[in-house]
């Protein structure tokens, strides 16, 4: 009878066990560098019209990490049981970035120390990124794609500045965003269409 319910609860408790956020396989192809971490959830996304924006060699795969150290980019990509990889990854360490991961289709992690290779108006998001210790964005397709982001500041203060900028470059962007500040955090939320997203890609 014990052994019973000593099975019955271990059967409960690995039912209830969280599912990893990130495939550990995929993880320790990452830089332990990594300034930037990209998520994409290929299977969840193959049934939206974003997905045809996305590059040919990531379709057949199920989800795909892309990792950059300031140097170079990583891919590593789910098809089946195999991985594939590109951009000289080795494995090792995942970067302790990937703690920030989300469970959201596709999502960015970024340190503020990073300067990310954008041109033109985008290249004000670089000044974003510096006034915060780590940024996430997070996307979620549907007719169009809903982007919400978290910039994590060192104190109030810098929190209040990056709030003003956020506002003042979203407006030169002519980009809608609502933004609230919760103490060192900020929260911006936005959409933009299905074509302008897959140009980012």
């Amino acid at each position: 009878m014990k052994f019973g319910i000593v099975l019955l609860l271990a059967l409960t408790a690995c039912r209830h066990a969280p599912k990893a956020l990130v495939d550990p396989e995929l993880a320790m192809y990452m830089p332990p560098g990594a300034t930037v971490i990209a998520g994409i959830d290929l299977d969840r996304l193959r049934a939206t019209p974003l997905f045809a924006k996305i590059p040919e060699p990531f379709r057949d795969g199920s989800y795909a990490l892309v990792g950059y150290d300031g140097k170079a980019l990583v891919t590593a990509s789910r098809t089946g049981s195999r991985v594939s990889v590109s951009g000289g990854a080795v494995k090792g360490n995942p970067p302790d970035l990937l703690r920030h991961a989300s469970d959201a289709p596709i999502w960015i992690v970024a340190r503020g120390s990073s300067t990310l290779p954008l041109t033109g108006n985008l290249s004000n998001l670089n000044r974003l990124l510096h006034q915060t210790q780590y940024t996430m964005v997070t996307a979620r397709v549907g007719e169009r794609v809903d982007l919400e982001m978290t910039g994590v500041c060192v104190s109030p203060e810098v929190a209040q500045h990056l709030e003003e900028n956020v506002r003042a470059i979203a407006t030169l962007m002519k980009f809608p965003l609502q933004v609230r500040r919760e103490g060192t955090v900020i929260h911006a939320t936005g959409s933009i269409s299905i074509e302008a997203a897959g140009s980012l890609f």
